[in-house]
């Protein structure tokens, strides 16, 4: 006999109210920069703040009026598509050999990339500025998703081993016996058995590339600039522009967001993939 709806109800509520309390602090502040974003400079800063207000759009109308604001758009996802193709394609062949060949110092490879992917951003700035200024990548979207490898890849290696390790050695063994090499086993076994946890991992990279700014704020001037520093653009000297700083932001957030969206099933049953290994 099945639990009344009551009981049910009563049993699940902490649950639903702990996800919908998450849920309210995640969005209040996307939802104070929109309001923001569409109200005058009057009622942006009234106190107590004003919530029946006459929307205005003219901070979004001037965004795609403004060539640098365009530009960073298409440099971050030039940057990102490039950074993420990058890290993927270096990562499969690395996290597949970390986990299955007979590596030297594998298990110091690895704690080096997890060492390297803790380290503070701004470690790499200035050398790579020295560097990046004698061989001409300087300010460039190229230079940009080399240096966030530093990154992003051992967090994607790191991340497909995980993966790779939940596929049993059985079937390394049966793609041997057939003939297939190193490579060719990784190209028709673990790939495909391994593409949500690929696609986990090359969302939530291209995530971070989208958003990352410490790097960009070294190695970028004016060529390269990603939507990251376009949006902390409209901090001046003594003043900020807040509604239009305001609009930046929800538009560089809402591409991620969609992103994430679409690919949100890819992302759990990847990251389910990898949770836990039996």
């Amino acid at each position: 006999m099945s639990e009344p709806w009551t009981v049910r109800f009563l049993r699940l509520l902490p649950a639903y109210a702990i996800a919908l309390t998450a849920i309210l602090i995640t969005l209040f502040p996307i939802v104070w920069i929109f309001t923001i974003s569409i109200k005058t400079k009057r009622d942006a800063f009234a106190i107590p703040p004003i919530w029946r207000f006459e929307p205005v759009w003219q901070n979004y109308w001037s965004l795609w009026e403004n060539d640098t604001f365009r530009n960073a758009i298409l440099n971050t996802a030039t940057i990102t598509a490039i950074g993420v193709v990058l890290s993927i394609a270096i990562a499969i062949p690395a996290a597949y050999a970390l986990n299955r060949l007979q590596v030297r110092g594998k298990a110091l490879i690895a704690a080096w990339l997890l060492l390297a992917y803790m380290l503070p951003e701004f470690l790499f700035i200035i050398p790579m500025y020295v560097l990046y200024q004698a061989i001409g990548l300087y300010d460039t979207q190229i230079g940009l998703a080399l240096v966030y490898q530093v990154h992003v890849l051992p967090f994607a290696i790191w991340m497909l081993r995980s993966f790779f390790a939940e596929i049993p050695t059985e079937l390394d063994e049966a793609a041997r016996i057939d003939g297939c090499g190193h490579w060719r086993t990784l190209m028709v076994v673990y790939v495909p058995m391994s593409l949500p946890g690929i696609g986990a991992t090359a969302v939530l990279s291209a995530i971070w590339i989208w958003n990352e700014l410490a790097i960009a704020l070294g190695l970028t001037f004016s060529n390269a600039q990603p939507l990251t520093l376009a949006v902390a653009s409209f901090r001046g000297y003594a003043s900020i522009d807040w509604g239009p700083m305001s609009a930046a932001s929800i538009v560089a957030i809402i591409p991620m967001l969609l992103f994430a969206l679409i690919a949100q099933k890819w992302i759990v049953k990847g990251l389910t993939l990898g949770a836990v290994k039996g």
